[in-house]
């Protein structure tokens, strides 16, 4: 009997302890969040102007975003940071960074830093303001990610091979993705697809694709393509048409042109690495169409794709997490960090002297003190008061 009774004893010292250390444990597991996002803020701090106000409020806001998508904080205020890299200010990039972090979310393909690149590239080469970047690109995306056979990261591939030079060759994003789609939803290449629309937008212009530079071997290319399909490169006599409308036209005629004329056209507006693609769009232009139309139509897309996400079990993980995390700001963040640290680490070594000397009831009354103690904490005080 006597040794049961010592038995039970022991289990219930193991509880206490282990309860004590769970304990810790999960306060150190919140602090190293709270680290982690001190640590991306530092970051931040070297790519913004913003006063220390504004960061400090920007970094409870970036808990508030990482609550509402179901990701890390920390990848919030990183993908803020690339954005305050790009020239963005401190209000444009956390609204940047979280339709970022959107668009990675609705795209199994991406990760937030390759969304972030795809996202940049294509706001920068279209000219679309940060306002717009959800609907005006991301709903396009995610539209044609979910109708047609190719996923949201080969559309942003495509995109951040060839944006540049579509929108130098009078493209708007929703031709580049449109003639994009038509390309890779057949051979499922990215790569290819995005090099073909580079090379054609370029050549039509009279640029070689591999050096940049306007070349003479070029300059005779309008004419070559007239005389090929009949069909005019120019709108005016200075103005070249869209790569889209002059595909478009020349697609109407395609069918009607003998072998070794689609042949030369191929070359001459693809060159001769990029036929097989060129080919491609010019056969399956019909969908290229098709995406204009579904694009048309996109606005609240991605949203509507991100309410399918919030009823996910990873997601209502993920938020449970991060309000953990907003937890850890309100208790330990900024100045308090280190002290709090020191406490716990007086305690933890506490804890483990009564257990190891005091056994079960012993720890229990010392840690009824230790806890009388901790309420006349002013600082805890405070800082509990935030979340009342």
């Amino acid at each position: 009997m006597a040794n049961t009774e010592i038995n039970n004893l022991k289990i219930g010292e193991w509880f206490a302890a282990g309860g004590m250390a769970a304990v810790i444990s999960g306060i150190k597991n919140i602090w190293n969040e709270v680290a982690e996002l001190d640590s991306a803020l530092t970051d931040l701090k070297k790519t913004t102007d913003a006063t220390e106000a504004e960061l400090k409020a920007f970094c409870f806001t970036s808990n508030d975003t990482a609550k509402q998508i179901g990701v890390p904080t920390a990848e919030i205020i990183n993908a803020a940071a690339a954005w305050s890299r790009l020239g963005y200010s401190i209000k444009d990039a956390a609204a940047l960074a979280k339709n970022s972090a959107i668009l990675a979310s609705i795209s199994p393909d991406l990760n937030i830093g390759q969304a972030v690149d795809g996202l940049a590239t294509s706001l920068k080469a279209f000219k679309i303001e940060a306002g717009d970047s959800l609907d005006g690109v991301i709903s396009k995306i995610n539209v044609i990610g979910n109708t047609k056979a190719l996923n949201n990261g080969t559309i942003v591939d495509i995109l951040t091979n060839s944006a540049s030079a579509m929108a130098a060759g009078n493209n708007t994003l929703e031709q580049t993705i449109a003639l994009g789609t038509a390309a890779a939803e057949i051979t499922g290449n990215a790569g290819e697809a995005g090099n073909a629309l580079k090379s054609v937008s370029m050549r039509i212009r009279g640029i070689d694709e591999d050096t940049g530079q306007f070349s003479e071997s070029l300059d005779n290319l309008k004419e070559t393509i007239y005389d090929l399909t009949g069909v005019s490169v120019m709108q005016d006599a200075n103005t070249y048409k869209s790569t889209y409308d002059i595909l478009k036209q020349i697609s109407d005629v395609w069918n009607t042109l003998a072998g070794k004329a689609q042949a030369e056209t191929l070359e001459a507006l693809f060159g001769k690495e990029q036929t097989d693609a060129g080919n491609t769009i010019l056969s399956n232009f019909d969908s290229a169409e098709n995406a204009m139309v579904s694009m048309a139509r996109s606005a609240g897309n991605a949203m509507e794709a991100m309410n399918g996400i919030f009823d996910s079990v990873d997601y209502k993980l993920n938020r449970l997490k991060e309000t953990g995390v907003g937890i850890g700001q309100n208790l330990f963040g900024g100045d308090d960090m280190k002290a709090s640290i020191d406490i716990l680490n007086k305690f933890a070594e506490a804890v483990d002297f009564l257990t190891g000397k005091l056994g079960l009831f012993g720890t229990v009354g010392a840690g009824l003190g230790i806890g009388a103690f901790i309420q006349n904490l002013d600082w805890l005080k405070c800082r509990a008061a935030k979340i009342a």
